[in-house]
């Protein structure tokens, strides 16, 4: 791993005794703390990373916040704002290190384009995660003419099997024609079960050939949501050696694309 690499997409959970999640939470998830995180980045070589907000925690910050004023130099943070959230608030998390929103379809069919003013005003940005085309009809128009910078998260959710013609994969090219837009590389989208999910591999060629600055790479740690054999962390980090030969690259997805989009 490089020094100063990112993980730019995982999740913290609890401990819950503390930082409890959502009553009406869709999901069961065991603790997986701060500390658990930290020591799997140590493992690996990872000092920098972007926590994003469960849907698990609903609107809840405060666990983000700890974690993002307990490591300033280690941490940012992507967060679910609610639609009431004062501008004290705002101010206090983007001077912490929240650096995005999370907009989810399945969260919410509907962009609070005032809500995503106010953040931006913050310098906060948007992050988006999709799933299928009926998703991306829905909210085409407010993605493109998103103010500012903005990420898809994984891949945006291609049709592997419809291969690089996908109107899922299309409307991700259309987003980073925009040149405000980066993309999480993710092999979330596969149809195999185990690495090296290899189907993922031409869309992630195609991307680094089209847009290689404007890439990031995310474990996705600790896997929710995820019901095929849960992957080992340093297996999914080692697909960039395939994914990205070019050490030069790998660096920018890993290094520079980062830093630059969220900050030293």
């Amino acid at each position: 791993m490089p020094s100063g690499g990112w993980d730019t997409h995982f999740h913290l959970f609890g401990p819950q005794a503390r930082f409890p999640l959502h009553p009406k939470r869709k999901l069961e998830v065991e603790d997986c703390s701060m500390e658990d995180l930290i020591t799997m980045h140590n493992a690996l070589g990872i000092t920098r990373g972007l926590i994003v907000q469960s849907f698990q925690h609903g609107h809840t910050y405060e666990y983000l916040l700890h974690a993002l004023m307990k490591h300033p130099k280690r941490f940012k943070a992507c967060m679910i704002p609610s639609a009431d959230i004062t501008d004290g608030e705002l101010n206090i998390l983007a001077n912490a290190g929240v650096v995005a929103t999370r907009n989810a379809f399945a969260g919410s069919p509907i962009i609070d384009e005032h809500l995503r003013a106010r953040c931006l005003e913050h310098g906060i940005g948007s992050h988006y995660l999709l799933h299928g085309e009926k998703e991306i009809a829905q909210w085409r128009d407010q993605i493109l003419a998103t103010q500012g910078n903005f990420v898809i998260e994984h891949m945006g959710y291609p049709h592997i099997e419809n291969g690089l013609n996908d109107p899922c994969y299309r409307f991700l090219l259309e987003c980073l024609d925009t040149a405000r837009c980066w993309v999480k590389l993710s092999p979330r989208c596969s149809s195999q079960t185990t690495v090296p999910f290899s189907d993922v591999i031409p869309f992630v060629h195609d991307l680094i050939k089209r847009h290689p600055k404007r890439l990031l790479w995310g474990s996705d740690w600790p896997h929710p949501n995820y019901f095929k054999p849960m992957p080992n962390d340093a297996d999914l980090l080692d697909l960039l050696l395939e994914w990205a030969p070019d050490e030069s690259i790998r660096n920018d997805i890993l290094i520079h694309n980062p830093t630059e989009l969220f900050g030293a």
